[in-house]
């Protein structure tokens, strides 16, 4: 279609016409964020080129490159990065030296002697309760996040807890900065977490089973292998038996057990939508309308990043069957997990464009109610959240805005049987 000239209204007094072009509709993402004219070169354009940025066109990677790039192991770290800010460095040196905790609210309780941790250690607990705060005054307060605010009780007063919220912290902030420091201090927290929680176990009573709890709960979602992740859930599920004998019956150990039991009979006993590929497919058909929208509404790079990954991730559990090797149906579930299906908000703490980041999780998560037995059922009981309670959640905090409202009335009408 050859090129239409309009009459700029100013052209008499010698100004530059205004040349209008045809919209490029396979041109970069970049491109059609900043409203300009892509010449559509693959793999990078002549605009992106200049501006020295990586150009990220829409089918870029097939979807096997998607996960093989997403893999936790294939993901660079940095060496000599900072992995918290100035900000909260000097919030931990004050809180160290006053006693006094940085973050005030009545739902985040941390009485610990600060004195007896190391700047570090106060580091990554600051960053964690400050996170827990901004959620809060969000309102977004789902099972996952009720039990996280318990940790943080428990464990002013219990280092072997506070060991597992430690390791959760720095496993956090790692997978959001790619900080080696932070993943090295991860695996530290660990190690003293899973030696302290020994010797906790061969002496356990009312007055340590809560801690016991709080760091199995940090070592299981942290888990990096299958078999190990057996005996910590099997562990979990014997603490919670010797609590019942013992007559222990904290507020904690009920909400555990409670989550625990739920999770357990959503897993055991599916309903018969559960590995429905059919309603999988509907799922990722709804993903990639949202996709379009969010290309159409200029899209934050990591969201749109990470619906990508999520509709790969869809698309290749579909392909899951009994017959799939063990190693294969674990590493599917990795990956879920590395989506940040065990706490999906680290987006939400950006702000960012909520609702957008809001439709990705409800999508995670419906994903992984449809996700095929074998799959779900081995692996995912660590989670000690109702899914279900969790997705309703999530789905009730979008706000109902142009253009999400007819997606979303979409993706109720899916998960209904569920």
């Amino acid at each position: 279609m050859p090129r239409q000239t309009r009459q700029d209204k100013n052209s008499s007094t010698g100004k530059k016409q205004r040349t209008s072009h045809t919209k490029s509709r396979m041109g970069c993402l970049a491109c059609k964020r900043r409203h300009i004219r892509c010449d559509e070169n693959y793999p990078q354009c002549q605009n992106c080129t200049k501006r020295k940025v990586e150009c990220p066109y829409r089918d870029k990677l097939s979807r096997g490159e998607l996960l093989l790039q997403a893999s936790p192991g294939n993901t660079p770290f940095k060496p000599c990065c900072r992995p918290w800010s100035a900000k909260s460095r000097a919030q931990a040196k004050q809180w160290k030296r006053t006693g006094s905790m940085p973050v005030s609210d009545d739902h985040i309780r941390i009485t610990l002697q600060p004195t007896i941790y190391s700047e570090y250690d106060l580091c990554f607990v600051y960053l964690a309760a400050s996170n827990q705060q901004k959620l809060t005054k969000m309102g977004f307060l789902p099972s996952s996040i009720n039990c996280l605010i318990s940790f943080f009780r428990i464990a002013s007063s219990c280092r072997l807890a506070m060991n597992g919220v430690l390791a959760l912290s720095a496993y956090h902030i790692a997978s959001v900065t790619h900080c080696q420091h932070a993943r090295r201090k991860e695996y530290q927290y660990q190690m003293l977490a899973i030696q302290d929680l020994g010797r906790c176990l061969s002496n356990l009573g009312p007055e340590n089973a809560d801690g016991a709890l709080v760091a199995s709960m940090a070592l299981l979602w942290l888990c990096e292998d299958m078999s190990s992740r057996g005996q910590i859930a099997a562990g979990i599920s014997a603490i919670l038996q010797t609590c019942q004998g013992l007559g222990h019956q904290s507020a904690f150990c009920r909400m555990i057990t409670q989550a625990w039991r739920q999770t357990a009979h959503l897993h055991t006993t599916p309903k018969p939508e559960c590995g429905d590929t059919n309603g999988l497919q509907h799922i990722i058909a709804e993903m990639r309308k949202f996709e379009e929208i969010l290309e159409e509404h200029e899209p934050d790079d990591d969201t749109w990043r990470q619906l990508r990954l999520l509709i790969a991730l869809a698309e290749d559990l579909i392909k899951v069957e009994p017959s799939t090797p063990a190693d294969k149906q674990f590493e599917r579930f990795r990956l879920l997990r590395y989506y940040k299906l065990w706490l999906p908000l680290n987006d939400l703490l950006t702000d960012k464009d909520l609702s957008s980041i809001l439709m990705v999780n409800a999508y995670l998560h419906a994903v992984v109610l449809y996700t095929p037995p074998q799959t779900s059922q081995a692996y995912m009981i660590d989670l000690g959240v109702n899914l279900p309670s969790l997705l309703n959640e999530t789905l009730r905090q979008i706000r109902p805005v142009e253009p999400y409202v007819r997606l979303l009335d979409e993706l109720k009408v899916i998960l209904s049987p569920m």
